[in-house]
């Protein structure tokens, strides 16, 4: 070999080995930018909730009260028992009457009122029979005139329109004549059930009054279905206390809490003893301390919530577990909590690159935070953003093994396989 020829290959040697260190270098400097990311998450799309939790116990929803006035004459005799069952008509005690005459007055006083009430909700069921065949006219009335009339559509009569939702209390705008009519009906039922109630009570004053010709003794009955939770000792007090079959879990609460609960929230009540969850609602929440209020003492607010599906192993007295629903949001983009900065979230793209985004948080629900803007569900984001290297460069996950299998080849087609099989065997 010529000496030339030796220069010449000493010269293209120092070249390419430049060259490759060169690109050696700029390698490192690359993975060096490289992120190796081992915590990625996917966002979802579920729901979230701002609960309160609070402790409670089960009680009844309503407390109903008898009492007895010495005026009407002499108590005699409770005809129940703490504990026991009681409906309408169950006699509850009796007394004896110390002025016949007066208290002959007093029944035939109710007997007067009841037949009132009822001829004031006989004479709305009038009105409200009155505006069912104008509904029923009107729709007759527009199928008749115009062939294109469907039973979806709307009242065109404004004065009807008025007249409904100053009678029923129902705006019926926006309701379709079937709705409409349906409304009016049931407000229809509702009353005819009020005059049969009505009818119920004026009968037992009857029956009162007739029987204060035989005997002055008269039975007092229930008016309420329940149990009969306390007799009293002293006339003086409630005379018999029933508390009502539906059930409430009671809770107190703080100054702050207070202020953020209100009147026909959402809850879930969990009993340990009767191993279920059940559904509640706000009752009411007056937001008057149940003390008096005092300087030295931190005020408590009580709170019932009414339990909607409580079974017969759900009973008074009962300590069970509040959630309170203070906001949910259904299908709200969430990931997982990462810290306390939250509003900066590192998205791992589908071009393999490190995408910095801000984002606006909401609900806050366990490990799980909600994203108002900045993210969509199926995108991943990292968990831990000590991991990013740097952005807007690449970033790696590491090897699964075991989904390292021939069946996934499936995934791709065949074309592609071989693709990447000579790039991982063929030099660079």
């Amino acid at each position: 070999m010529s000496k030339r020829s030796k220069w010449l290959i000493g010269i293209l040697a120092v070249i390419f080995a430049g060259v490759n260190l060169y690109l050696i270098k700029q390698d490192e400097l690359l993975v060096d930018r490289t992120s190796i990311v081992h915590d990625q998450k996917m966002a979802q799309s579920e729901l979230v909730e701002e609960v309160m939790v609070k402790n409670g116990v089960v009680h009844t929803a309503l407390e109903e009260r008898v009492y007895f006035s010495e005026q009407l004459g002499m108590f005699t005799r409770f005809l129940v028992e703490e504990g026991d069952q009681v409906s309408p008509g169950t006699p509850l005690y009796e007394y004896t009457v110390s002025d016949l005459e007066e208290q002959r007055l007093v029944f035939e006083s109710e007997i007067e009122q009841i037949d009132d009430e009822i001829s004031a909700v006989e004479s709305y069921i009038t009105e409200l029979d009155t505006i069912e065949r104008q509904i029923s006219s009107t729709t007759s009335s527009s199928s008749a005139n115009a062939a294109n009339a469907t039973p979806t559509s709307s009242l065109d009569d404004e004065e009807l329109l008025v007249t409904i939702e100053l009678e029923v209390g129902i705006d019926v705008s926006d309701a379709t004549v079937e709705q409409t009519r349906a409304l009016v009906e049931q407000q229809i039922g509702q009353q005819e059930a009020q005059v049969e109630r009505l009818e119920a009570e004026r009968d037992k004053y009857e029956r009162l009054a007739d029987g204060l010709e035989d005997s002055p003794v008269v039975t007092v009955e229930s008016e309420f279905t329940g149990q009969v939770a306390r007799l009293a000792e002293d006339i003086s007090h409630p005379l018999i206390t029933i508390y009502t079959d539906s059930l409430a879990s009671r809770s107190k609460l703080t100054d702050e809490e207070a202020k953020l609960v209100t009147e026909g929230m959402e809850a879930r009540v969990a009993s340990p003893v009767a191993e279920s969850i059940g559904d509640g609602v706000v009752a009411s929440n007056p937001l008057l301390p149940e003390q008096e209020p005092a300087l030295d003492k931190k005020s408590m607010y009580p709170v019932n919530i009414d339990l909607l599906t409580a079974t017969q192993d759900w009973f008074i007295g009962q300590h069970v577990v509040n959630e309170i629903v203070l906001e949910a949001a259904p299908n709200a983009v969430t990931m997982p909590v990462i810290g306390l900065d939250i509003s900066k979230v590192y998205v791992l793209n589908a071009m393999g690159i490190v995408e910095p985004r801000i984002v606006e948080i909401g609900i806050l629900d366990g490990d799980r935070q909600q994203i108002l803007s900045g993210l969509e569900p199926g995108e991943w984001v990292t968990v831990d953003p000590e991991q990013i290297e740097r952005t807007a460069m690449p970033y790696i996950t590491p090897m699964t093994i075991e989904r390292l299998t021939f069946d996934n080849l499936g995934y791709t087609e065949k074309r592609t396989n071989w693709k990447y099989v000579l790039l991982g065997v063929l030099p660079n």
